[in-house]
């Protein structure tokens, strides 16, 4: 990892009180901030990684990580009542990538609930959210965030539905900067208003027609708002309201694609 480039996030990390942990190539950032809770380590911390070799999603999805393409990255700090809830951490981490994005590439990105952010209909970035019991009996947060930066060569699997932000990733530890500054801020005030405010007006779910995954099965439906805690409201086909606090959906696009 280039040191002279990472000077300025270090020392970003070090006026935030966050210890920094530097990696050319882990497994995953969210497995190595877990190694680090159970190690007794000081937290907050910052994980961050050129590449994973075992990059995790939501629902069990790997993550492709390919070497100096992308930024990954985990926060790790001890969870507290109200910063515990996983889909509220996710709301706040997905507001502060998208904020990142813009500051530093000047792209406008839109917010696919609960994790993703999109970039003309496209996926540029993962949020996995995890709360956890270390061996010391305290309970962490970690947030792990994964963006395509440059990464070209996709998998087939995800060739048009993935995208990448920039033609090269020199901008790599600028942007973890950006996002670190808003992601410590929003961490110790997860309910600030501020936050659920941006993540409704760059949704890219409300009024959208949905396929919704959850507990196994289907649903069609229409998203119709967003909680002050994250929380997905929709309108079932069936006229039903419901109120979704975890799963998985699809967005369905006009043009007949979905992501």
């Amino acid at each position: 990892m280039n040191t002279e480039k990472t000077q300025t996030l270090l020392s970003l990390c070090t006026s935030l009180g966050v210890r920094a942990c530097t990696l050319s190539e882990i497994d995953s950032t969210n497995e190595e901030a877990r190694r680090q809770a159970n190690a007794d380590m000081s937290t907050p911390a910052l994980i961050i990684a050129d590449a994973q070799t075992g990059g995790r999603g939501r629902m069990g999805r790997s993550f492709h990580s390919p070497a100096d393409t992308g930024l990954y990255l985990s926060y790790l700090a001890k969870a507290k009542p109200d910063a515990s809830d996983t889909v509220r951490l996710t709301t706040a981490a997905a507001v502060a990538v998208s904020l990142a994005i813009e500051e530093i590439y000047g792209i406008s990105s839109e917010i696919k609930w609960v994790n993703d952010i999109l970039v003309d209909g496209r996926k540029v970035c993962g949020i996995l959210c995890e709360s956890f019991r270390a061996k010391s009996g305290e309970r962490f947060a970690v947030i792990g965030i994964g963006v395509n930066i440059s990464t070209q060569n996709f998998p087939e699997e995800l060739r048009g539905r993935a995208a990448s932000i920039a033609q090269d990733s020199s901008q790599k530890y600028a942007l973890a900067e950006a996002i670190l500054r808003s992601l410590t801020k929003f961490y110790n005030d997860p309910k600030d208003p501020e936050i659920i405010r941006i993540y409704r007006e760059r949704s890219a779910v409300l009024g959208r027609r949905i396929r919704l995954l959850d507990c196994g099965e289907e649903t069609l439906a229409t998203a119709t708002d967003i909680e002050e805690d994250g929380t997905l409201c929709v309108s079932l086909d069936s006229g039903e309201l419901k109120k979704i606090h975890s799963g998985e959906i699809t967005l369905r696009f006009d043009n007949g694609k979905e992501i």
